[in-house]
C-alpha cells in the first residue's frame, strides 16, 4: 500500500500542477467530489494555506504540492522547506497520542539520494500502527505538508508585487520595470515551468495523451492584425492583442494531438488574486468550432493543424473583457475511475489585452477607422497653448509604443482601482474615470504634481517637458509623483495612457475657460475704486484661464440616456473636487453642447468652462455692490486640436489645428445657445435668477484697438477707444493699467498704469492709449509672455461705469530643427541642426534644451552655454532611430529670461539591416 502511495507521490511532484490528493488511512474521511470542487477552483495559483498549515489565504507566491499529512517540524532542522533536494519522510504513529494533535514527522536531509526526482530514489515510510489504540475520526483530516520540487525544474520568473496586505500601497511594492534597451521583461509573476521529467506511462490512463511542449504565439501575425505592431513589448518578444477580436496560438505537443483523445483547456488569470467571479480566472475549453455566437463569451477553437504534434488554437476574448495583462496556463485533462486532473503547461510571456476600437462589440468602437491613425496609433503631436487672438502650439510626444509605457499605463490603471482587479477594469467609462483621477498627485498620490507658482525648484519646469515618456519612467522607477506639471502635461499623459490603452483620446485646448468655483454658470468678476478685482469675503474665487487643457475619449455611455455616446471629456488637472477626488468626467460632449447638466459625470463644471457668462460687479457709494455689465461670448474661444491625420508635426506653417468649437456649443448670443445655458442653469438650481444684459447707454465702449504680432523684447502700445453716441458731451474719467498674469489668470506683476479724464464731443469717437517699452517689462516678464490691460471708466454727466479687459501674448522665437542627412534609416545615426536667436539686447544665461525624438529613450535634457544678445545659437546633434515609420522630433529651449522655445521637425525612417551602438550622443 505505502510504495504504491509514494509511487503516486512521486508523479505527482513532476506533474507541474497544484491540487490535492489524500492519505491512505481509512481513518480520515475521504473527501467529496464537490470539497475537490471547491478546492481547485480556490486555488488562485498556489496553496490555500499559509505555510503554518491552515490558515485559509491564497498565497500568491508559494506553489506547492500539499499532501496531507500531519506534521511537527523537528527543531533541528534549520530549514525544513529548502528546495535544495527532496527530503524523505519517516512517519511514526504514536500510540500514547491523542487523536487531535498533530503527528510528529522526523526529518532527516539523506544526502545519498542521487537523483531525488527519480520515482525509484524515494525512500519508503515506515509507519509503525498500534491497533491497541482506538483513534477517533480527526476533526480537521487535511493537513498539508509542502513538498518543493527540486533545482532542476526552479525557474526564477521575478518577484511580483505582494498585494495580499491592503494596507500596503502597489507603488510601493514596486511597478512595471524597464531599461532603456529595447526589451521587456514579463517575468514579474511567478510561474511554474513545466516539467519535462515527467513520465506519463506511470499512469495508465494518461499513457496516451498529448502533452504541450511548448507554445508559439505568432506574434508577428496577431500584431499585424490588431494593429499592435507598433508596441516595444511586440518587438521583443511579447503579445499584445485587442479585446473581441481572434488571436492565434500555436501549440506544439510531445506526440501527435487529437481532440477526440484529450481535454484541453485555456486557463487565462490576470492580477495577484483571481476569482472567476470577479472576471480574472477564465477557463474555456477547446472546441472543434466556435459553438456560441456571443460576444461576452471567451472561446478557443481548434483551427487547423500546422504540423503532425503541432495545431494552431483561435482564442477570442470577449467585447468585454477586462484590458489588462494576463497570464496563460493550457490544461490537458486527465480522467480516471478516482478523480480529474490536469498536466499544465504554463505561457512564460505575458499576453497584454487591450480595447478595441475597430471591433463594433466594442463600447469604444470609433466608426469612422481612418481617423484611428490619428486617435489611437499617432504616437506624436501638439497641444495648443497662448491665447485666442494668438494661437501657439507645443509639439508633445505621447510615446505610447515606447519601452515600458504600455506596462506603466496598465499600472496606473491599476493603482487608481487600488489594485482590485474586476469587472470595472472592463467598463471604458470606469476606466477613464480612474486616469484622470490617477495622474494627478492630490489625495492619491498619482503620476504628477501640479504647481503653478512660478517657483519650480526640486523639478522640472512643466514647460520645459516635451512629451510624456519621461514622466511615465520616472514616476514607475521612483515610486514617487513627478515634479512639475501644468495642464497641458495632464493632458498629454491622459492621452499616452488612454491611446496605450486602446481608448481613441485627443488632446483638446480651450482659450478663455472659466473656471466656475459655485456651479452658477457664471463668472463673477469684482471691480474696487482702485479698478483692480477683488474677492468679496464670502465669494469663493474664480478665475478665467488664458488656455486650458483636457482630453476627449470616444465611448458608448450605457449609463446615460441614448445618443449621448461619442466624445466625452475628462480632465486629469487638479481643480475642483468630484466624488472626493480630484477627477473629471467622463462628461459627455452632445450633453454640454444642449446643457443637460443633470448628466454624470461633472457635465456643469465642463459646461461653465466653455459656456459661462462673464459677469462684471462693481462697488459703488455706500459699498453697494451693482452689475456692470455682463458677457455672453467671452468665455470659450477657438476651442482646439490637432488635425487627424495621423502625421507627426509638420513644419513650413502646415494646417494641424482643428477648431471643434461648434460641437460644444452653438454661436455665442444665439437663441439656441441662450437656451442652453439657461437650462444649465435650472439644472443646477443656481439660487439666483438669470441675469440680462443691461441697457445701452449713450456713450459705447469699443474696447481695445487690435494690435499687430509684437516679439518680446519689443516696444508695444495698447489704445482703447469709444463713441458718443448722444447729443450731449460728455467726460469720460478712466484708469487703465498693464500687468502680467499667468496662463490661469492670476495676477502677476504690475508693469504700467496711468490715469485719463477726456472731453468726448457729442456724436464723435475717442481713444486713450498707453505705450509700454521693453525696458518696463523685460525684467518682470514671466514664462508665458502673457500681458493683461484693463481699463475701468466712468462717464462723469451720468454715472454710466464699465470695465474691459483684455489679455494677450507677445510672440516668442522659434526653435529651428534641420535634419541633414538626405535619407534616414533604423540603426543608423543622422545628424540634425538645431538653431536659436535671441532676440533681446541681454544676455541669456541657465540655458538648457530637452529633445525627444527617435532614438532617444525618454527625453534628453543638456545645459548649454550663455546665449549673447542678438546672436545665433547653433549645435548639431546625432540620433539613430530604433524603429521605422514617420517619426516627430522635438526641442525645447529654456533659459532665465525666455522659457518654453519649442521646435519641432518630423523624418521618415526607413528600414535597415544594419545595426550600430549607442542609441545617441549629442554635442
Amino acid at each position: 500500500m505505502f510504495v504504491k502511495t509514494y509511487k503516486r507521490l512521486s508523479a505527482l511532484r513532476h506533474q507541474n500542477m497544484t491540487y490535492e490528493t489524500w492519505s491512505p488511512n481509512r481513518r480520515f474521511n475521504p473527501p467529496s467530489y464537490s470539497d475537490y470542487r471547491r478546492l481547485r477552483d480556490d486555488r488562485l495559483g498556489g496553496s490555500m494555506y499559509n505555510d503554518t498549515g491552515f490558515n485559509r489565504v491564497p498565497s500568491f507566491r508559494n506553489r506547492a504540492y500539499n499532501i496531507p499529512v500531519n506534521i511537527d517540524i523537528n527543531p533541528t532542522m534549520s530549514n525544513p522547506r529548502s528546495t535544495d533536494n527532496v527530503i524523505p519522510v519517516n512517519i511514526d504513529r504514536n500510540p500514547s497520542r491523542s487523536a487531535d494533535t498533530f503527528i510528529p514527522v522526523n526529518i532527516d536531509r539523506t544526502s545519498t539520494v542521487s537523483n531525488p526526482r527519480s520515482i525509484d530514489s524515494f525512500i519508503p515510510v515506515n509507519i509503525d500502527r498500534t491497533p491497541a489504540v482506538s483513534t477517533p475520526r480527526l476533526t480537521e483530516p487535511f493537513v498539508p505538508i509542502n513538498i518543493e520540487r527540486s533545482p532542476v525544474t526552479t525557474v526564477n520568473h521575478g518577484t511580483a508585487p505582494d498585494y495580499s496586505n491592503p494596507s500596503t500601497r502597489p507603488l510601493e511594492n514596486g511597478g512595471p520595470t524597464f531599461s532603456r534597451e529595447p526589451t521587456v521583461s514579463f517575468d514579474r509573476f511567478p510561474r511554474p515551468a513545466y516539467d519535462d521529467d515527467y513520465d506519463a506511462a506511470d499512469d495508465d490512463v494518461s499513457s496516451n495523451r498529448a502533452r504541450v511542449s511548448a507554445i508559439d504565439i505568432l506574434s508577428e501575425e496577431n500584431s499585424r492584425q490588431h494593429h499592435t505592431e507598433k508596441y516595444d513589448a511586440v518587438q521583443a518578444g511579447g503579445l499584445v492583442v485587442r479585446r473581441g477580436q481572434p488571436f492565434n496560438l500555436m501549440l506544439q505537443f510531445d506526440r501527435k494531438f487529437s481532440l477526440k483523445k484529450n481535454t484541453l483547456r485555456l486557463v487565462f488569470k490576470t492580477g495577484s488574486n483571481p476569482k472567476p467571479g470577479k472576471g480574472t480566472h477564465i477557463q474555456c475549453l477547446l472546441q472543434s468550432e466556435r459553438r456560441t455566437t456571443s460576444s461576452s463569451e471567451w472561446t478557443a477553437v481548434l483551427k487547423s493543424r500546422h504540423k503532425e504534434n503541432s495545431v494552431v488554437v483561435s482564442v477570442t476574448p470577449p467585447a468585454d473583457c477586462i484590458v489588462a495583462e494576463w497570464r496563460l496556463t493550457v490544461e490537458n485533462i486527465v480522467s480516471n475511475s478516482v478523480k480529474p486532473r490536469a498536466v499544465k503547461y504554463t505561457l512564460r510571456e505575458s499576453i497584454f489585452i487591450l480595447f478595441n476600437p475597430w471591433c463594433r462589440e466594442d463600447d469604444v468602437y470609433f466608426p469612422d477607422v481612418s481617423k484611428l491613425d490619428e486617435y489611437v496609433l499617432n504616437d506624436s503631436g501638439v497641444i495648443f497653448n497662448g491665447d485666442a487672438k494668438y494661437v501657439g502650439q507645443k509639439p508633445w510626444f505621447y510615446g505610447q509604443f515606447e519601452t515600458g509605457i504600455l506596462e506603466a499605463s496598465l499600472f496606473c490603471v491599476q493603482l487608481g482601482f487600488d489594485s482590485k482587479f474586476g469587472y470595472a477594469m472592463s467598463n471604458p467609462t470606469r476606466v477613464s474615470r480612474i486616469i484622470s483621477k490617477i495622474v494627478n498627485f492630490n489625495q492619491d498620490n498619482g503620476v504628477l504634481v501640479g504647481n503653478w507658482s512660478g517657483d519650480y525648484s526640486g523639478g522640472k519646469s512643466p514647460s520645459s517637458w516635451n512629451g510624456s515618456v519621461a514622466i511615465l519612467r520616472e514616476f514607475v522607477s521612483s515610486k514617487r509623483p513627478v515634479k512639475w506639471g501644468q495642464c497641458f502635461t495632464f493632458a498629454g499623459i491622459v492621452t499616452t495612457i488612454c491611446r496605450a490603452l486602446g481608448i481613441p483620446c485627443r488632446t483638446i485646448t480651450n482659450f478663455s475657460s472659466a473656471h466656475d468655483t459655485d456651479g452658477n454658470i457664471k463668472i463673477d468678476i469684482y471691480v474696487d475704486a482702485n479698478r483692480r478685482e477683488v474677492v468679496p469675503p464670502s465669494q469663493a474665487r474664480e478665475s478665467i484661464w488664458n488656455f486650458h487643457c483636457w482630453n476627449e475619449v470616444w465611448m458608448e455611455r450605457r449609463d446615460l440616456p441614448t445618443g449621448y455616446g461619442g466624445w466625452q471629456i475628462i480632465d486629469a488637472t487638479p481643480q475642483e473636487e468630484s466624488s472626493g477626488f480630484n477627477q473629471c468626467g467622463p462628461a459627455s460632449l452632445k450633453a454640454i453642447k444642449e446643457g443637460r447638466c443633470e448628466l454624470l459625470y461633472d457635465t456643469p463644471f465642463v459646461f461653465a468652462e466653455v459656456n459661462a457668462d462673464k459677469v462684471v460687479w462693481a462697488r459703488g457709494e455706500g459699498g453697494k455692490w451693482s452689475i456692470v455689465s455682463l458677457d455672453p461670448s467671452a468665455i470659450g474661444k477657438k476651442i482646439s486640436t490637432k488635425v487627424p491625420d495621423g502625421l507627426p508635426v509638420r513644419g513650413g506653417g502646415a494646417r494641424i489645428r482643428e477648431d471643434i468649437t461648434d460641437e460644444y456649443k452653438f454661436p455665442d448670443a444665439s437663441l439656441r445657445e441662450r437656451l442652453a445655458v439657461k437650462k444649465a442653469s435650472r439644472a443646477r438650481d443656481a439660487g439666483a435668477p438669470y441675469i440680462n444684459e443691461n441697457s445701452v447707454e449713450d456713450v459705447r465702449f469699443h474696447g481695445f484697438v487690435d494690435r499687430n504680432y509684437v516679439t518680446l523684447g519689443q516696444d508695444f502700445v495698447v489704445s482703447f477707444s469709444f463713441t458718443n453716441t448722444g447729443g450731449a458731451a460728455r467726460t469720460i474719467s478712466a484708469k487703465m493699467l498693464c500687468e502680467t498674469v499667468q496662463y490661469t489668470g492670476v495676477r502677476d506683476r504690475i508693469i504700467k498704469q496711468q490715469s485719463y479724464q477726456l472731453p468726448v464731443s457729442p456724436r464723435s469717437n475717442g481713444e486713450m492709449s498707453m505705450e509700454v517699452p521693453a525696458s518696463d517689462y523685460l525684467h518682470k516678464v514671466n514664462e508665458n509672455a502673457t500681458f493683461k490691460v484693463s481699463v475701468v471708466a466712468e462717464v462723469l454727466e451720468t454715472g454710466q461705469l464699465v470695465t474691459w479687459d483684455d489679455e494677450f501674448r507677445l510672440l516668442k522665437p522659434e526653435m529651428g530643427i534641420e535634419v541633414l542627412s538626405s535619407s534616414v534609416e533604423v540603426n543608423k545615426p543622422f545628424q540634425c541642426r538645431l538653431r536659436f536667436q535671441n532676440p533681446l539686447n541681454t544676455i541669456l544665461r541657465n540655458c538648457s534644451i530637452s529633445v525627444d525624438g527617435p532614438g532617444i529613450d525618454g527625453e534628453f535634457d543638456q545645459r548649454i552655454s550663455d546665449v549673447a544678445p542678438k546672436t545665433e545659437w547653433v549645435a548639431e546633434m546625432t540620433m539613430t532611430p530604433k524603429t521605422a515609420g514617420r517619426k516627430q522630433i522635438t526641442v525645447t529651449f529654456n533659459s532665465d529670461v525666455i522659457d518654453n522655445v519649442s521646435g519641432s521637425a518630423d523624418v521618415m525612417v526607413s528600414t535597415s539591416s544594419q545595426k550600430h551602438g549607442h542609441l545617441f550622443h549629442c554635442f
